[in-house]
């Protein structure tokens, strides 16, 4: 069952246009941390909504300095980018990252930090651009090299809200909005990059765990030769310390893998989990109040030795 209730009050349109950015490079930070997730040989890459970032200002770009290189991941996907330069300042403060918005017009944009020790980005650019009815953000691609490895990432906050039923005589109820979204991002995989390794990831306000009936996924889920959740385990057993939503015990971000990828997932070091950033933080609380009512997801993909 869904239970995503969350209100959201729109920012000031954003008026200036996105672009891969540079960062100033400063200090490394200490060796080891709780909150490490990535290791030397793996890809690794989240999903993060920043809930109107900055949320708190100042107070949200130094939490989340002090996090991000704790991490330890090649490639951070976020949603709900409202203030574009405070992005590229975070980015300025992070050793090795640099930044990459999307060129999308107006709030709650998506944009990625990427370590440039690791990662070559090719190209950036959006799909479905003015489909506002499946797509009120446009997914954001990225295409990529890690190491010898080439993978397209897309980006993606799809519709918010909804009852948990799908209105087929409504072309705007929010369930029905989502499972066009998702049927339009399969048809654009297979058209264009039937061969390549793909991830899509993002805030996609719905559960992936539902019956077939109210499962927006479907599109992915009907398809298992080709299309795997990473994190499916998580939304089978939700519980408060693992899923991405806890306010309301929902599980609504998350990270999908082209087949091309499946034996990479099976490797023994690779994995999904959600990060509970917020225990660096104190509480809950804390981490609400300052940077995100939504947990990080994160993947880890081992690539043959």
């Amino acid at each position: 069952m869904k239970y995503y209730l969350n209100i959201i009050v729109v920012s000031l349109a954003l008026i200036f246009g996105g672009s891969c950015g540079t960062n100033t490079k400063l200090e490394d930070i200490g060796e080891l941390s709780p909150l490490e997730f990535g290791q030397v040989n793996t890809f690794d890459v989240l999903t993060w909504n920043l809930r109107t970032f900055p949320l708190k200002g100042e107070q949200t770009l130094q939490e989340l300095a002090r996090i991000i290189p704790q991490l330890k991941v090649d490639l951070l996907a976020f949603q709900e980018i409202n203030n574009i330069d405070a992005f590229y300042e975070l980015a300025r403060l992070l050793p090795d990252y640099e930044a990459c918005v999307s060129p999308a017009s107006g709030s709650y944009r998506l944009a990625y930090l990427y370590n440039t020790k690791h990662v070559i980005v090719n190209d950036n650019y959006l799909i479905y651009n003015g489909d506002t009815n499946p797509f009120p953000r446009p997914p954001h691609v990225l295409d990529l090299n890690w190491r010898t490895q080439n993978i397209i990432v897309v980006n993606n906050h799809l519709k918010a809200l909804g009852d948990n039923y799908i209105d087929e005589d409504d072309p705007w109820d929010e369930e029905r909005r989502r499972r066009l979204a998702c049927e339009k991002l399969d048809k654009y995989i297979s058209a264009n990059w039937d061969d390549r390794a793909v991830i899509v990831l993002g805030d996609m306000n719905d559960q992936i765990a539902e019956p077939v009936e109210t499962n927006v996924f479907m599109a992915f889920i009907s398809q298992p030769d080709k299309y795997l959740f990473t994190d499916m385990y998580i939304a089978e057993n939700p519980s408060y310390t693992n899923v991405s939503y806890p306010t309301w015990l929902s599980h609504l971000d998350h990270i999908l893998i082209t087949d091309e990828l499946f034996d990479s997932y099976s490797m023994p070091n690779s994995k999904c989990e959600t990060l509970q950033v917020e225990n660096t933080m104190g509480t809950w609380q804390n981490y609400y109040n300052t940077i995100s009512d939504h947990r990080p997801v994160a993947l880890r993909l081992q690539f043959t030795p």
